[in-house]
């Protein structure tokens, strides 16, 4: 596979446009395309850029002997949608630790969203991934782990 079709794969395998993809990476969209075709290479700072975008390793991106698959980001999160968590973290308004269990409602690539109880009303909040400092799923009586 080509460093074009790799860079195609990975960008669809995120549903990425190619516009989209300029934006984040800083690049025009005639740059991205030249790249999908081919027709030009990203320098070395751009194709690290890519690689950690992706979540591949540079080697892997650059490797014409290598298929590529982004990482799903929301895979090990993922499994707690649906979930009650007991998390640690503080936001600039709240703090959540183990004495308030969390349901998990989605994850997002910067985010989880979450529904608790306080002052018995329920409520829904997105929590930052960069401010949980811990998750434990709440084990249910006579759940395996």
């Amino acid at each position: 596979m080509t460093l074009g079709q790799k860079i195609t794969e990975l960008r669809k395998s995120q549903s990425l446009t190619q516009e989209r993809l300029s934006e984040k990476l800083g690049v025009s969209r005639q740059t991205i395309a030249n790249w999908e075709a081919d027709s030009t290479n990203p320098d070395i700072n751009q194709a690290k850029a890519i690689a950690e975008l992706f979540q591949v390793s540079l080697d892997d991106l650059l490797s014409v002997e290598v298929d590529v698959e982004a990482k799903e980001e929301r895979s090990v999160l993922s499994s707690l949608i649906g979930k009650v968590c007991y998390l640690d973290a503080e936001t600039s308004d709240l703090r959540i630790n183990y004495q308030t269990p969390v349901e998990v409602l989605d994850v997002q690539k910067n985010f989880i969203k979450i529904r608790f109880t306080a002052k018995k009303e329920s409520v829904v909040k997105l929590i930052d991934k960069k401010l949980i400092d811990s998750i434990k799923v709440v084990q249910k009586e006579g759940e395996d782990r």
